[in-house]
């Protein structure tokens, strides 16, 4: 009787081990599909507000260029002049602006990738006690 008992807890514990297992790689493929989809709305809204953003700059860009060039008599002089100021501009940031920049993506990708919740232990482990009690209270009852 006894021997039973062993192997009937032995086949449920193998039983246990594969839910867990196929559970866990349900839960990975929906926080990889959950990932992505973040990462893939995130680039569109970066590509749709760039361009935006780059048409703007064109032709705040053009006017002004007009506007100085007018101003010096020559066209092709304003031209040159906001020019050399996103050459500056590029130059500035290359030299000193880098690293924050790597700083400020790196910390957007991580907010994109990981929850808040998967970062906390405490919770995740309030979680597993509460499902391992409540386990534990239905195999005594």
């Amino acid at each position: 009787m006894a021997f039973k008992e062993l192997t009937d807890n032995f086949k449920e514990v193998g039983e246990k081990v594969q839910e867990y297992g196929d559970s866990t790689l349900e839960y990975q493929k929906l926080r990889i599909f959950k990932s992505s989809m973040k990462g893939a709305t995130s680039l569109v809204n970066l590509l749709v507000l760039g361009s935006v953003f780059l048409f703007i700059l064109l032709f705040l860009s053009l006017g002004a260029s007009f506007i100085i060039g007018n101003e010096l008599g020559k066209v092709s002089y304003g031209f040159f002049i906001v020019g050399g100021f996103y050459a500056v501009v590029l130059l500035l940031v290359a030299l000193f602006g880098k690293r924050a920049i790597e700083r400020q993506i790196i910390l957007n990708s991580s907010k994109l990738f990981y929850d808040d919740d998967e970062l906390k232990p405490e919770k995740t482990v309030k979680k597993e006690h509460a499902s391992f009690a409540s386990t534990a209270k239905n195999k005594t009852t």
